[in-house]
């Protein structure tokens, strides 16, 4: 049997919905400064037209990271990596002028980099096309320790060295160059949307990730239940529910509880 029709949301891996009727506008969240003193959950206050609203960040009240946070863990990720690469290399020039082994990771999956990045999944596409200018770069400068320690070997050390700096200024300027496009490029997806909604006698803003749908709900099965492992605020949750032709249970709202804790 059907359910009234809602506002299908995606809020981090989960689906939400909010009854249609309660949803009054949409639109692409600006940047949000949280006042000092409020909650976690309240983001701050949003202008829409001249009307100052307060956005509550679905996210954290439904126990989860903000995806402010998400942004700035994958930012701190990169910058991170990049530094790993520039110590690699010189660490790669010392070992080779002193005459000395080197011990750092030369399978480009193995280093931490290449572990984050073989495993790293996202759904935005033009991240993706972002993520894969690394591989090529990536895998020829893991390749360089190879090269160096085969010159070294046949007695070619200042081979070695030049190849080096050639390197610093060709292969490593290339891979730091996309590490610089891919924190552009996802500062530039981060998108987040507000839906206006009326919580009691005021209107607020719910901050979701994304905006699916609209659409009819179908009851779910008691035994397919996400809730049970505890890891989301079930009191602000009603009911599960299906969104036709998705196998994801959607989280229906309580608008009732959460205008409740917001007051």
């Amino acid at each position: 049997m059907s359910d009234a029709r809602h506002g299908i949301y995606g809020v981090g891996p989960h689906l939400l919905a909010i009854p249609a009727e309660q949803v009054l506008e949409m639109f692409v969240l600006p940047e949000v400064r949280r006042p000092p003193g409020v909650p976690a959950w309240q983001r701050g206050v949003t202008l829409l037209r001249g009307s100052a609203l307060p956005a509550i960040d679905l996210r954290v009240c439904l126990g989860l990271e903000s995806s402010e946070h998400e942004l700035e863990v994958f930012l701190e990720e990169m910058r991170a990596r990049e530094e790993d690469h520039r110590a690699w290399l010189a660490e790669l020039e010392a070992s080779t002028r002193e005459e000395r082994p080197f011990k750092l990771a030369t399978d480009p999956r193995q280093c931490k980099f290449g572990r984050w990045y073989y495993s790293f999944k996202t759904d935005d596409a033009v991240v993706r096309g972002a993520l894969g200018a690394f591989e090529a770069p990536h895998a020829a400068i893991h390749a360089l320790a190879g090269k160096v320690t085969a010159l070294r070997t046949e007695g070619r050390q200042a081979d070695a060295l030049e190849l080096l700096e050639a390197s610093r200024t060709g292969l490593l300027a290339e891979l730091i160059g996309i590490f610089a496009q891919t924190i552009r490029v996802v500062r530039q997806q981060h998108r987040e949307v507000g839906a206006v909604v009326r919580l009691g006698r005021r209107e607020v803003v719910l901050i979701v990730d994304r905006a699916d749908a609209v659409a009819e709900l179908e009851a779910i099965e008691a035994g397919d239940d996400p809730l049970r492992d505890g890891s989301l605020r079930v009191e602000l949750v009603s009911r599960l529910a299906r969104w036709r032709g998705s196998p994801q249970p959607v989280l229906v709202l309580d608008l009732e509880r959460l205008a409740n804790l917001a007051a």
